[in-house]
């Protein structure tokens, strides 16, 4: 943990945004990161902030995150800003009474939902005119901010918005991700491969953030479904997790899964098994 929140330290610059690219030789490629990558960091940020553990390493997160948070109303990326609401959900469970992350959090779940307006129709209850990755972290967001604000517009949106999702990705009890080989296109043929596990994470949390809001067993049921893809439950019938490495291969193709195992993809499978792990009594 040490060496990660070194690393981020290392990486923010005066501005509080971040760099992403990194030489091996320890030099920066890039002038400033990704509004994804932004909101990635305060996500991680404002978890650590609220876990069990040592004062110095929160501190240091709340730095990060305080010192990053002025970028929160200048993101315009849908995702990034669905990260940031996450970090700002669990910074104000360690911090309730900071009305800047209140205020900051309110607005970004407002402008999820305007999205959600504005390209929502009766046949695609989405917020964006297609489909990519990390789809279910966007409801998610907005389930969050019902938890903490109570706002009936951001449950309604949420609920439209995860049931769109699972009519699209649940079919016969499976999980099948969107894949990044073309995503979907509203009014245009989905990609059905590469599914990668970035995406079944993502709406294995998002069905655990809306059992958690709504108390509706089918979610948590919804999220065992998501969260199986990783062990062979899938298109394919093949697991993803290595138990020898304990690592996550990249990605699920028609004729069975990329072999390679990268950290995104191992760092998804850990979290959806650290998110799912408390509810497996309750199935």
């Amino acid at each position: 943990m040490s060496k990660y929140l070194s690393f981020l330290h290392y990486a923010q610059s005066p501005s509080g945004h971040f760099h992403n690219f990194m030489s091996y030789d320890q030099v920066w490629l890039d002038d400033q990161g990704s509004e994804d990558c932004l909101g990635r960091v305060l996500w991680g940020c404002g978890y650590t902030l609220r876990a069990e553990l040592h004062p110095n390493v929160k501190k240091v997160a709340r730095e990060i995150f305080d010192a990053a948070q002025r970028w929160i109303p200048l993101t315009h990326c849908l995702r990034a800003r669905a990260y940031m609401g996450m970090g700002c959900y669990h910074y104000l469970e360690h911090v309730p009474d900071h009305k800047e992350i209140s205020a900051a959090f309110k607005k970004i779940a407002d402008s999820i939902c305007r999205d959600f307006r504005a390209n929502a129709k009766p046949d695609w209850a989405w917020f964006e005119d297609f489909m990519s990755y990390s789809n279910g972290m966007i409801p998610r967001a907005l389930f969050m901010a019902y938890q903490m604000f109570g706002d009936e517009e951001y449950r309604k949106v949420a609920v439209e918005s995860i049931e769109f999702l699972t009519s699209i990705c649940i079919i016969d009890g499976k999980l099948y991700p969107v894949g990044c080989n073309g995503w979907l296109i509203k009014d245009s043929e989905r990609a059905w491969y590469d599914q990668q596990p970035v995406d079944p994470m993502g709406h294995t949390l998002s069905y655990i953030s809306a059992y958690d809001a709504t108390g509706d067993r089918k979610y948590l049921e919804l999220a065992k479904i998501s969260f199986d893809w990783f062990f062979g439950k899938n298109s394919v019938g093949e697991a993803l997790y290595d138990p020898v490495t304990g690592g996550c291969y990249d990605a699920l193709g028609p004729d069975g899964p990329n072999l390679n195992q990268g950290s995104e993809s191992t760092i998804a499978c850990l979290l959806a098994q650290l998110a799912m792990q408390p509810y497996l009594d309750k199935l």
